[in-house]
């Protein structure tokens, strides 16, 4: 009997300080805080795209499926459903291409045309992103060339025009073709 009595008294003087149950409520909010948070896992290597039916930009993605051997690239129909997957941890991050991109880019206005969707986790976000920007520049960068032509050279005689022309598609494709930018030398 003595021991349930103790037991009574004890639990009732537990009961009218406020310190454990202060506790017992930051334990309860940080659950359900915590049961919330997703964490992507390390080898998520999922991107996705919405391309809008853009000519242009499915182009480039096709160019980035084709040459990239780290990412798959899933298209989506809508961008919402891009930004719940890379809320929720399915995909890495998202690209989102403008509804007008290829007449941006006829333009040559591509600032801000593709947009970048990410989560607070997104490792290797940056390095998809430097991707897609690649394989853009690599599918385009002629017609960028042909687009800047006057601002580089001004307006010159055509034959003179078309000569310069091909020597900068011919560096240009070497460029992009070779390791002569961009070589990586391993020393031991």
């Amino acid at each position: 009997m003595k021991k349930w009595r103790f037991l009574y008294y004890h639990t009732k003087a537990i009961i009218k300080h406020r310190e454990p149950w202060v506790l017992l409520a930051t334990l309860i909010l940080l659950f359900f805080v915590f049961k919330n948070i997703t964490l992507p896992t390390v080898d998520n290597t999922r991107i996705g795209v919405v391309t809008y039916d853009s000519y242009r930009a499915s182009d480039t993605v096709s160019l980035l499926e084709d040459t990239s051997r780290v990412y798959e690239v899933i298209r989506y129909e809508d961008e919402e459903s891009l930004k719940k997957d890379v809320r929720s941890g399915d995909i890495e991050c998202g690209f989102i291409f403008n509804e007008d991109f290829d007449r941006l880019v006829e333009k040559g206005r591509t600032r801000g045309s593709i947009g970048y969707v990410y989560s607070p986790y997104t490792t290797k976000g940056l390095v998809a992103k430097e991707s897609l920007f690649a394989a853009f520049l690599k599918n385009y960068s002629n017609d960028i060339l042909e687009e800047d032509y006057p601002k580089m050279f001004g307006n010159q005689d055509e034959s003179v025009k078309e000569e310069i022309m091909e020597l900068l598609r011919d560096r240009n494709a070497y460029y992009i073709d070779s390791n002569e930018i961009f070589e990586v030398e391993i020393r031991r």
